[in-house]
């Protein structure tokens, strides 16, 4: 097994040959579109971390870095929220031999980092539930949380969430997608100011970043209206494969004493089930927004962020 630290770049023609395409679990975190776009945002070299078999590519993990003084440390960008490992098995390939197959990589992988980095910061994704090869060799595994939504089953929500939507549907509203990033940040400043929170980067930098993906096939914008207002306003990628991940939601004040958030997510959960297979809600690691998921019965969910 060999490893190859291959520094990303869209006018390079060998790039896209190391994507084992949208097919594959987590391959939108490695979408060279996608790290370019984190990369330019935050000042990063973005990576592709390539581990093959012979010369056959059997895993890829996204790696982000950062110099400091005389030595390069790995971070995990705010904009990214998962760095998770996709990893390309034989079809027939039983799931004993792949678990065999995903910790023989891993082990391999921890020391490759291990040897290279004196710091390292990787949020892998809860499609990388196996870190022992991680934690057996040098580096730290930390459990965190998401919230998620098996499009083929129907949404149970608590008895008072139940009666939250039905006002919220009394509203009028509507789900459209529509690209108005205009407005999505007057909604997103209005929650920050009434929050006293950042986002952890400029809105002018994350504007241009959301438009960037936008162009690139990369992100939809899907809105709640009231009449011809936006409401309540969602940023969420997609590249086509199994899972969707909902990264930022803005709701108006008024609209979310209505129950608008409950039923935009709701209402994005019977959009999407036409599209994908999973719904990523990305977080459950602050107690306003687990207690608010958790009673619209989505699943919890554990991701780990691997460190040094």
């Amino acid at each position: 097994m060999t490893f190859q630290l291959q520094q990303l770049s869209l006018n390079d023609s060998n790039s896209d040959k190391v994507s084992l395409g949208s097919g594959y679990p987590d391959s939108l975190w490695h979408n060279p579109a996608l790290m370019q776009a984190v990369a330019d945002l935050h000042g990063l070299e973005a990576y592709q971390l390539i581990c093959r078999k012979g010369n056959e590519v059997v895993a890829v993990l996204p790696l982000y870095e950062k110099k400091f003084l005389s030595y390069r440390t790995l971070v995990k960008p705010v904009t990214t929220y998962y760095q998770g490992i996709s990893f390309r098995f034989e079809q027939e390939s039983p799931p004993s031999r792949r678990l065999l197959d995903v910790l023989a990589i891993t082990t391999e992988m921890a020391k490759y980092l291990d040897a290279r980095y004196k710091k390292i910061q990787i949020t892998l994704s809860p499609e990388n539930p196996d870190v022992r090869g991680f934690l057996w060799n040098k580096l730290q595994a930390r459990p965190l949380y998401t919230f998620r939504q098996d499009l083929s089953e129907p949404l149970a929500p608590l008895r008072d969430e139940r009666e939250k939507l039905k006002k919220a549907a009394q509203e009028g509203y509507s789900l459209a997608e529509e690209f108005v990033p205009k407005r999505f940040f007057e909604l997103q400043k209005a929650l920050d100011g009434k929050k006293s929170r950042s986002l952890g980067v400029s809105y002018k930098g994350l504007s241009g970043f959301i438009k960037t993906l936008h162009s690139a096939g990369l992100l939809q914008q899907f809105n709640l209206y009231q009449g011809n207002t936006i409401v309540s306003s969602n940023i969420l990628l997609h590249d086509g494969g199994e899972v969707a991940y909902s990264i930022l939601r803005a709701t108006d004040a008024e609209a979310l004493k209505k129950g608008a958030s409950s039923y935009h997510s709701m209402c994005l959960i019977r959009t999407m089930s036409k599209s994908c297979k999973i719904l990523d809600f990305c977080g459950a690691n602050t107690p306003d927004v687990a207690r608010f998921k958790a009673a619209l019965g989505m699943k919890l969910t554990v991701f780990y962020q691997i460190s040094k």
